[in-house]
């Protein structure tokens, strides 16, 4: 028995000073980092409301989802992007690239990005380089992506390029929900290359475009700005400062204050502002069964306030999140994936597996 009470302990201690702690340094890198602070946007007990869903039979709904994977190699990391748009009439309207026989997508960018660990002997030719649209070694702020570099940085950037591109071609033709943030935080990119992809998005955005963010376990955006609303503990008798993660924190909310049949629930809005645009950032709360205690938590950003009730409209997929946007993400994904691939199987067609492949790690395939 004293055993096992001291491991216990023992447990204990690591998950408060340990694992606590690597949790939040995880946030950190994901929402402290944002320059932007949210605030309420209504009144601490009037933040949480139930949704009526009205089926939009009409509207033509747009989805734009990009996918990045990178292979790493002792000579330097080749970074794959992709992007796909499906809608509610086709499911796929197109892709970029376009291969497999899928349609195309007018896009004339890179969608490949080489950076080479020697960069002097592995710089592209400018002739090959400005012939060809595909592909890029050098970054928008001119200078040239290095493998020293995270492959992040080069996937970012590329993928973040296409995207804006993507939300371009649906402009003024219906809704269109995006895969992430209306406005990412793009952490590891250098300061002008986030400056000049905030600006592009902000000359396409509109009322009519939809972020949603699918994964709030690393966020903590909503806790932190409850965190001192005593109103608001009072009320939902739930405290913010108990939970690491928003995910966490929604999930209590609705398990402590609702009982089955379970409502949609948005909680929100909170405003947050970047380059003098503010915009809406609510939490959307959908129970896969009314009777069960298991919900699909979305975080929606919008410039318009009626986004959460707009998501909350659309048919879902079995894991949570808008079927459309499901299909885009699939088409995305299976996308890269097939050129990372194709990519592999040239390496050993050319015989340079021993030498060369067996260096590789795939980052990101499954």
């Amino acid at each position: 028995m004293t055993e096992n009470k001291g491991l216990f302990v023992l447990l204990d201690e690591i998950i408060q000073k340990y694992v606590k702690d690597y949790f939040t340094v995880i946030v950190k890198n994901d929402e402290n980092q944002e320059k932007d602070k949210a605030i309420l946007g209504v009144k601490d007990k009037e933040i949480v409301t139930e949704i009526d869903v009205t089926r939009r039979e009409n509207e033509v709904i747009y989805a734009v989802d990009g996918s990045s994977r990178s292979l790493i190699s002792a000579g330097g990391i080749i970074s794959i992007n992709t992007l796909a748009i499906s809608s509610s009439t086709y499911p796929i309207i197109g892709v970029y690239p376009s291969l497999f026989g899928l349609p195309s997508l007018p896009i004339k960018k890179p969608f490949i990005g080489l950076a080479s660990s020697n960069p002097i002997k592995g710089k592209i030719e400018p002739f090959l380089y400005s012939s060809n649209s595909f592909f890029t070694s050098v970054s928008l702020t001119g200078e040239p992506f290095l493998s020293i570099q995270e492959p992040e940085r080069i996937e970012t950037e590329l993928r973040s390029i296409l995207e804006t591109e993507g939300l371009k071609i649906t402009k003024d033709k219906g809704l269109t929900v995006i895969d992430g943030p209306l406005f990412p935080s793009h952490i590891y990119l250098p300061e002008k290359v986030r400056e000049y992809i905030v600006k592009e998005r902000i000359k396409v955005l509109d009322e009519k475009y939809v972020g949603i963010v699918k994964r709030l376990d690393k966020s903590n955006l909503l806790v932190n700005t409850l965190k001192d609303s005593e109103e608001f503990i009072s009320r939902y008798k739930i405290n913010p400062r108990s939970f690491l993660s928003d995910e966490a924190f929604l999930f209590q909310l609705v398990r402590f204050n609702y009982n089955p049949p379970y409502p949609i629930i948005s909680v929100g809005p909170l405003i947050r502002e970047i380059d003098k645009i503010r915009y809406y950032v609510n939490y959307l709360v959908i129970p896969y069964h009314k009777y069960l205690p298991k919900f699909s938590i979305l975080r929606i950003e919008s410039l318009n306030k009626n986004a959460p009730a707009i998501v909350a409209s659309l048919p879902f997929s079995n894991d949570g999140i808008p079927k459309i946007l499901s299909i885009a993400d699939k088409t995305a994904k299976e996308l890269s994936s097939g050129i990372i691939k194709y990519i592999l199987y040239s390496i050993d067609r050319i015989g340079l597996q021993e030498s060369f492949k067996n260096k590789f790690e795939v980052y990101d395939l499954v």
